[in-house]
């Protein structure tokens, strides 16, 4: 929060001495700070002067070019974008009159759109199937119908663009019969497309 109010600060000096950060008949930038944006292509707008402002990937604040006067009225919403990811106001800090206060706590939460991670087990016997993926694991019980692929799906969802890597974390056993298997992986490593991914392959035997 205090990088939010240095920015937000710096913004309003600037427009303050210079009256050159852009248009407009104020001396108030509309500024404010942005979490959680990994994504490109997302373009935020002043409804109340028609604004649009493109915001790149990985930025954490911003900073509109038309100045505003006090007591203007501002509107900022999310035009578009962004890109395999959304954005949302953070309360109502989007909306309202600036001040020397108001124009500069606008705040936006942004996340990659979450997908499924899954895929097929083969050859699965036994009980004791455990797969993880990072800190989120899953339990694959043998099927029904003997030598029948198992579908699995983890519980947490992978956010779009962001790695995955799958692992054995439990081996199938049956400890009262001695038994064992031994399984392996497939397209166990990648980076989550739009959509989801359930191509990981495990192989039982």
């Amino acid at each position: 929060m205090k990088s939010l109010y240095l920015r937000s600060g710096l913004a309003l000096v600037c427009a303050a001495l210079l009256n050159a950060c852009g248009g407009g008949n104020g001396n108030l930038a509309l500024s404010g700070g942005i979490s959680g944006l990994t994504k490109p292509d997302l373009v935020l707008i002043n409804n109340k002067t028609g604004e649009k402002l493109p915001i790149p990937a990985n930025s954490t604040g911003f900073v509109f070019t038309k100045l505003a006067a006090v007591d203007e009225e501002f509107d900022i919403q999310v035009f578009s974008g962004p890109t395999g990811g959304s954005c949302k106001p953070i309360g109502t800090s989007n909306v309202g009159k600036a001040n020397a206060y108001t124009s500069g706590q606008i705040g936006f939460a942004c996340q990659a759109n979450p997908w499924t991670l899954g895929g097929t087990v083969t050859g699965l016997k036994l009980k004791g199937l455990i797969l993880a993926n990072g800190a989120d694991t899953v339990n694959v019980p043998p099927p029904a119908s003997a030598g029948a692929p198992v579908d699995f799906t983890f519980g947490n969802m992978v956010g779009d663009g962001s790695p995955f890597g799958v692992t054995v974390l439990s081996q199938p056993k049956d400890l009262d019969k001695n038994l064992t298997q031994t399984c392996t992986l497939s397209n166990e490593v990648g980076t989550m497309p739009a959509g989801g991914f359930r191509g990981v392959t495990v192989t039982c035997n």
